[in-house]
């Protein structure tokens, strides 16, 4: 899903925000001016609440997201992206974190009902933790939760008993929250573009551990987790086998996760494709 998306605003304040957001994702957007005829192709229009008035019978392919200033904003502009990505919804149904925790950066790759939303690098606990929870607040309402699913790698266990720690203690109400410990081999060592842009490494590794199966972490036992997932020996195609040494495998991997990056495959979808791939 990539809709057109226009700016429909004079606050110039809101556009000057907006403009910044959408430049940083690299997302192309159109200026429409009051007195323009509201496109009838698919599209989102981004205005503010007092502005909202002005828009007249707007036909049923045209999505409205509109601001309050008292609304958060990073928020509301993941609800922008969201319906950008995915498509608009008055609810989503899931979202999955995947984290590479590292000393000094922190990939974190998020998909949102099965398709790729964002990605971040991140330099400490405290942004990712604030992060997650802007994620989670901004795409539920708040008498429906949306169910929750966090894949870690398991490279720095004490870092990542933490932030499950800190996680868990957030949204520990949560009835539909699972935790899972994933394997890190190789992961750091495969080049994923994104419209021939290469991906920051953290990212990429947080993309690859996304793919992969885990060990479920149940809070109450979570050192038998650690055990029970050291002591695994390493399974090939539940690592789906990214071989360095096989640059025909490679560029099949990459152009897969790719396709990932660019909505046009779920995560389901790419997961079943590369676990039926003869490396």
């Amino acid at each position: 899903m990539r809709n057109n998306i226009f700016i429909y605003s004079e606050n110039l304040n809101f556009f000057y925000l907006v403009n910044r957001e959408l430049n940083k994702l690299k997302i192309k957007f159109k200026i429409l001016n009051f007195g323009d005829k509201i496109p009838s192709i698919p599209c989102i229009i981004i205005t503010t609440v007092k502005e909202l008035e002005r828009i007249k019978s707007p036909n049923r392919k045209v999505v409205i997201l509109s601001y309050d200033e008292n609304d958060d904003f990073n928020q509301y502009m993941l609800k922008v992206i969201a319906s950008y990505r995915i498509g608009y919804k008055e609810q989503y149904s899931n979202l999955i974190f995947s984290i590479d925790p590292g000393t000094k950066h922190i990939g974190l790759l998020i998909y949102l009902d099965d398709y790729y939303l964002n990605s971040h690098t991140i330099y400490n606990k405290e942004d990712l933790i604030i992060k997650i929870k802007d994620y989670v607040q901004g795409l539920q309402k708040t008498d429906d939760l949306i169910s929750l699913k966090f894949k870690f790698g398991k490279g720095i266990l004490p870092m990542t008993r933490n932030l499950i720690n800190s996680i868990y203690s957030l949204f520990k109400n949560r009835a539909n929250m699972k935790f899972y410990l994933i394997d890190e081999s190789k992961s750091s060592k495969i080049k994923i573009y994104k419209k021939k842009r290469k991906i920051p490494k953290h990212e990429a590794s947080a993309l690859v551990l996304s793919f992969r199966d885990g060990v479920e972490v149940n809070i109450l036992s979570f050192q038998n987790d650690i055990k029970y997932i050291n002591s695994k020996k390493l399974n090939k195609q539940n690592l789906l086998a990214e071989n360095s040494e096989n640059s025909n495998n490679i560029l099949t991997f990459s152009e897969i996760a790719e396709k990932v990056l660019n909505g046009e495959l779920s995560l389901s979808e790419s997961t079943d494709i590369l676990k039926n791939l003869k490396y």
